[in-house]
């Protein structure tokens, strides 16, 4: 199973840039939220890893 890291980021854009980074570095990304407990807001994300077995 691949491992799957995670960098929470607040700005759009530092989200497009660490995509972009992890991408061309040959990273699978996925740009993600997820809900903060009970409340109404959000925490951002970018999501990353390894595909085919390969150690981070």
């Amino acid at each position: 199973m691949d491992e799957r890291r995670k960098i929470d980021c607040v700005s759009a854009a530092d989200r497009d840039t660490l995509v972009t980074i992890l991408a061309r570095n040959g990273y699978a990304v996925r740009q993600a939220k997820e809900k903060r407990g009970t409340s109404k807001s959000y925490t951002y994300f970018v999501e990353y890893w390894k595909e085919g077995g390969k150690p981070l």
